[in-house]
């Protein structure tokens, strides 16, 4: 085999094995589907979109179109750095069994074929739509000139910008392997990552993000696929300057390419620094655990202390718990951006207290014991120490956490002191009692098989459906605190009954806690009387 042929053999081998990865994964399938499905009328509003825009520009004076052009095509291709440099450290720069390929074939052929795959599977999309959109816009035009000209400008993007995400990646990660402090900090700065990611979303300041990166990339040769793009639409474009585009990629496929097989050198044939831990310290030692080990029976202590140190070693296993802090996001921005807290937000929070309080560790009291559980079922009584020791385990961590956030947002808020009292003994009966309502559908619908958690990490995580059923649960079960204490259906309630304020609140309050005291009761039953079917089994 000749060696030109090496990374495109590579590059065919990885995209077979993603492929079947992908259909061994209902899950992920479905998600590919779906996202599939909602990228259609997307695509075709952005091939519609290039029609308009094409008589647009046909119609419009001149001078301003070639700056149009050139700052879109330079935020262009800094979505491709961005995030075909995500693609390439979270996906391209893990591929299965890296060391064997690394024994057969030089780590030139392994980042060649790896970057080859996500040519490949950008180009799939790119080729087809942005093929579409180019026709459309010079149909629009009226100038077929273009249709070549967007082609080739759209194809040196891709084959600029992916080996520019590549280049970053393998920075990062060539950082991380050699600096001891960087590879402790590398969970929490993934953690601080996600959460910007998802503030920018919500905020929608991606804009006061991306406008440096462009004051910064426009005086470059960058600027220039502005230039090639327009060709031929008589906007003003240089011609020397769409030479120069065409010039500038191919030096900067050359640079890529030595830079490439470089990196990939110091990173895979790197001896990485070692993190060590020193030796824990026994929690039963420490004033906290001391006093919890005498409050609490002791084998319900037990399951305690080994939730918490599992979510300490291993926080990434309970990355599951974020989704409801999502939902609490908008209206945390909400109040940010407005500078007022509005009577909803203390209602969130004691919603997504709730939520995350039952689902951090009693979503699935059998499925996490994983290797132990026969062990932990031979043990004496285990049903009522598992059981037990799960709910309490996530009403200690959580439940003060939310009763605080409540009353300080409460009392920010227009609401009176006494609605906030009521709804502060909503928050802390609700992330009780929500563990208790997550014991039963976890042990009904659990999950033993570990499933992967980010792309390096795997862990035991509960089921999906059993997530979805105890969402839905909880929110029922918090439906008339949240009606009780909202601004605006708490009022006309409380006129239509004709009684006060206060009372509707309580009122709520009363009939959430009844709610969960009895759903709460008949889950942990259900939930022991498995556990022990399980053991007698």
């Amino acid at each position: 085999m000749t060696r030109a042929k090496r990374p495109r053999l590579v590059a065919r081998t990885e995209l077979r094995r993603r492929w079947r990865t992908m259909k061994g994964n209902t899950t992920q399938l479905l998600a590919l589907g779906f996202a599939s499905l909602m990228l259609l009328p997307f695509s075709l509003g952005g091939v519609f979109g290039a029609y308009l825009a094409g008589g647009f520009v046909a119609g419009s004076e001149t001078e301003p179109l070639i700056e149009w052009a050139r700052m879109a095509f330079v935020y262009g291709w800094i979505f491709v750095v961005g995030f075909g440099g995500y693609r390439a450290y979270a996906v391209a720069l893990r591929p299965d069994n890296l060391d064997g390929l690394l024994t057969t074939v030089s780590h030139r052929d392994v980042i060649g074929g790896l970057l080859l795959t996500e040519l490949a599977l950008w180009s799939a999309f790119f080729v087809t739509v942005g093929s579409a959109a180019a026709v459309a816009f010079a149909v629009g035009a009226g100038s077929p000139l273009t249709i070549p000209a967007l082609l080739l400008t759209l194809c040196l993007l891709l084959a600029t910008g992916i080996p520019a995400g590549f280049i970053i990646a393998l920075g990062v990660r060539n950082a991380g392997v050699r600096s001891r402090l960087l590879s402790r900090l590398r969970t929490l700065f993934l953690a601080l990552l996600g959460i910007g990611y998802v503030a920018l979303i919500f905020t929608n300041a991606f804009a006061s993000v991306l406008e440096p990166l462009y004051r910064a990339l426009a005086p470059t040769p960058i600027d220039w696929f502005g230039d090639l793009a327009a060709m031929g639409l008589g906007i003003g474009a240089s011609p020397l300057r769409a030479i120069g585009a065409v010039g500038f990629a191919g030096a900067f496929v050359v640079a890529a390419i030595v830079s490439l097989s470089r990196l990939a050198e110091w990173l895979w044939y790197a001896d990485g620094v070692h993190v060590t831990h020193e030796i824990e310290r026994s929690d039963d030692g420490s004033p906290w655990f001391g006093g919890l080990s005498r409050v609490l029976p002791q084998p319900v202590f037990g399951v305690v202390a080994v939730d918490w140190k599992r979510a300490r070693r291993s926080p990434v296993s309970l990355s599951f718990a974020l989704y409801p802090l999502i939902v609490l996001a908008s209206p945390v921005v909400t109040a940010v951006q407005t500078g007022e807290i509005g009577t909803s937000l203390p209602l969130w929070i004691v919603i997504s207290g709730t939520w995350v309080a039952g689902s951090l560790f009693a979503l699935n009291v059998v499925g996490q014991e994983g290797a132990a559980l026969p062990v932990t079922l031979l043990s004496e009584a285990p049903e009522r120490s598992l059981v037990v020791g799960h709910v309490v385990s996530g009403a200690l961590l959580i439940a003060p956490v939310t009763v605080a956030a409540t009353a300080i947002a409460g009392i920010l808020s227009p609401h009176s002191v006494p609605l906030v009292a009521s709804l502060c003994v909503s928050a802390l009966v609700l992330s009780i009692a929500s563990g208790a309502i997550a014991t039963g559908i976890g042990v009904g619908f659990p999950r033993f098989e570990a499933v992967n958690v980010s792309r390096s990490t795997k862990a035991i995580v509960p089921s999906v459906f059993a997530f979805a059923v105890y969402s839905v649960a909880v929110l029922v079960v918090a439906l008339p605190t949240a009606i009780a204490h909202s601004g605006i259906a708490g009022h006309a309630l409380a006129s239509f009954v004709g009684v006060d304020r206060l009372a509707v609140g309580l009122g709520g309050t009363v009939v959430s806690t009844v709610l969960a005291c009895l759903v709460g009761v008949g889950s942990m039953y259900v939930a022991r009387n498995r556990v022990r079917g399980y053991r007698l089994g």
